[in-house]
């Protein structure tokens, strides 16, 4: 009995580390009563006029991803513009009083939904502080196993980003996750 006990211990083990592999998942979200649009451009606003927010624009040139575009899914490095393109992705840099965490959010849900649905949401796909502590729940660096470290870097990100949308757009955000 202790031999299977340990077995399936082992086997549960194994899969929950596999579910989400290849992915980075979600570390927490914030959904508005929103169109996605209406959120990108209270987004938008904050990150042209808060100095303790910063984006690298050097590749918005390159516009939106066609990969991202078409739905395609894999693994795509940064200069193909995949995580910072503003339409899909946007990776910042918060920083607030000694802290200085960057950040990689997505909007929830395909380019279709976004037409036709009445609330929008970001979530964070990655997240780390200015040691390299960090990562995506995907990655195993932010899970349900580092929640001082989850509580953090979302603290800081809520503080510094968060609440100036929610002000930004007068309402308050839905946790998710």
């Amino acid at each position: 009995m202790k031999l299977v006990c340990s077995y399936c211990s082992i086997m549960l083990w194994l899969l929950v580390g596999c579910i989400g592999a290849g992915t980075h998942g979600s570390i927490k979200g914030y959904r508005y009563a929103v169109h996605k649009d209406t959120l990108q451009r209270a987004i938008m606003e904050i990150l042209r006029h808060d100095p303790n927010i910063r984006r690298d624009t050097s590749l918005d040139y390159l516009g939106s991803s066609p990969l991202l575009d078409s739905g395609a899914l894999g693994n795509f490095s940064a200069n193909d513009n995949f995580y910072n393109d503003i339409k899909h992705y946007m990776t910042i840099t918060v920083m607030s009083g000694s802290d200085t965490n960057e950040y990689t959010f997505r909007y929830y849900g395909p380019d279709e939904e976004w037409k036709t649905e009445n609330s929008s949401a970001i979530f964070i796909c990655y997240a780390n502080d200015k040691s390299g502590n960090g990562g995506s729940e995907g990655n195993g660096g932010v899970t349900w196993r580092t929640p001082i470290l989850k509580k953090k870097l979302t603290s800081v990100f809520e503080k510094e980003f968060v609440s100036k949308v929610d002000k930004l757009l007068k309402m308050n955000h839905t946790d998710e996750n």
